[in-house]
């Protein structure tokens, strides 16, 4: 005769009944795959030896300071700020592209092989479904996307400046980064919910990410409403350089509003979606 089994009764609220068990799953497909130490590898090396190439190039300056060098403070200025410009303007646009492919598969993978269909014949409401796959993931990205390859280039400008590399400035322009990066995840996320395609949900996200510069550069207004000008805001406010404040409050305050919108957005239509 089987033992008795004590029931528990959970305290999710009605709204996220089954997040929790939830976002173990999302974790544990970090964790429990090669994903985690692959990403937490790539990203590091990838985005800390550009900028360490970067940084040791002033053994090849000649004697006499060209003229960029001159207006940047000197050697050491010009190399450190060319370090940061690797870091924050092609970091951003790398590790857009690392988001879009990480993240890309999240939905429609799972609503193809029937798995989301599955798991909301359980105990688990559509939000605890959306919002256990944005936090677990948000979580992983700007922990081996961002988090660690700042660290370690902290520590090169650090060294290359032979003083610790002024805190505030650089978070600032880490932070610009990591809302850049959760634009592009909420935009993913909300593609996801919206189409069943996974090359129209690439291309789409992929255009806009590579495409952006060229058409705000087409439409000078669309550099206040999309954040296609923060990789080079990033890399001013991480040198610790003034940035007119119409240059960085418009597009960031626009890209933060736009995450929230693609949040809803993903909600509401997955919420009334049919499986």
């Amino acid at each position: 005769m089987g033992a008795n089994t004590e029931l528990l009764l959970t305290t999710d609220s009605q709204r996220l009944r089954g997040f929790a068990n939830m976002l173990y799953k999302e974790n544990r497909a970090w964790w429990g795959t090669y994903r985690w130490w692959t990403n937490a590898l790539i990203w590091p090396l990838l985005l800390g030896g550009l900028v360490a190439n970067m940084l040791l190039v002033s053994s090849a300056f000649p004697m006499d300071i060209t003229a960029e060098v001159a207006r940047a403070g000197g050697t050491t200025a010009y190399v450190m700020q060319m370090g940061m410009s690797v870091f924050f303007e092609f970091g951003i646009q790398a590790i857009g592209i690392g988001v879009i492919i990480l993240s890309h598969d999240l939905l429609i993978g799972e609503r193809h092989n029937g798995v989301t269909e599955w798991i909301l014949t359980k105990p688990v409401t559509r939000h605890a479904y959306i919002l256990a796959k944005f936090i677990a993931n948000a979580t992983h990205i700007l922990l081996f996307l961002i988090t660690i390859p700042a660290f370690l280039t902290y520590v090169l400008l650090s060294l290359r400046l032979g003083a610790p590399f002024p805190v505030l400035s650089f978070c600032s322009g880490v932070g610009i980064m990591i809302v850049h990066s959760l634009f592009f995840l909420t935009l993913v996320l909300m593609l996801g919910v919206s189409l069943d395609s996974r090359p129209a949900l690439l291309g789409i996200a992929l255009g806009f990410l590579l495409g952006g510069n060229l058409l705000a550069g087409l439409v000078k207004p669309l550099i206040y409403l999309t954040p296609s000008s923060l990789p080079r805001v990033a890399a001013l406010v991480a040198g610790g350089q003034v940035v007119r404040p119409a240059l960085l409050w418009p597009p960031l305050l626009t890209t933060i509003l736009w995450c929230g919108i693609f949040s809803c957005v993903a909600l509401a239509k997955f919420r009334r979606a049919q499986f």
